[in-house]
């Protein structure tokens, strides 16, 4: 291939460009976009009832009572509540599912209607739906740390 000599210099012009190019952009198109992460309920918010069609877990003075009892400790029970609040979980878009969910009621202080939580089964794994614009990821080995069981 001839070229002459403005040829070339456009050539090594271009082939710069590129290079350039690649490296000031070649780190966006590797990073996966970042994941969002939040807890079921806000950390500003104050639980004072969970209640499950299973079973109710209910503030009384500064302690925690289940009904039916659950056999956990206060202590237990405190942590069980506070995952509510501090287990971050990856955030999703809402689902629209058929199945009929597990649906559990979060009562907060200085709040007459509960929030509604939605949990739906997606194969071994969870979501919790608290609204109809996002979903949280939920893991069969987190079950546990929000339900006990």
């Amino acid at each position: 291939m001839r070229l002459s000599r403005k040829g070339w210099n456009n050539v090594l012009i271009f082939g710069i460009l590129i290079i350039v190019f690649l490296f000031n952009f070649s780190h966006k198109l590797t990073i996966s976009p970042k994941v969002q992460h939040r807890s079921v309920i806000s950390n500003e918010l104050t639980i004072v009832e969970i209640k499950t069609p299973d079973f109710k877990i209910k503030r009384v003075g500064r302690r925690w009572k289940s009904e039916p009892n659950m056999g956990f400790s206060e202590l237990q029970l405190s942590l069980l509540v506070q995952n509510w609040q501090t287990l971050k979980l990856q955030t999703q878009a809402a689902i629209e599912n058929s199945t009929s969910p597990y649906i559990m009621q979060v009562y907060i202080a200085n709040q007459e209607q509960p929030i509604i939580v939605q949990l739906f089964q997606q194969g071994d794994n969870y979501l919790l739906q608290t609204d109809s614009t996002m979903s949280l990821f939920l893991s069969a080995e987190q079950l546990p740390l929000l339900l006990g069981r």
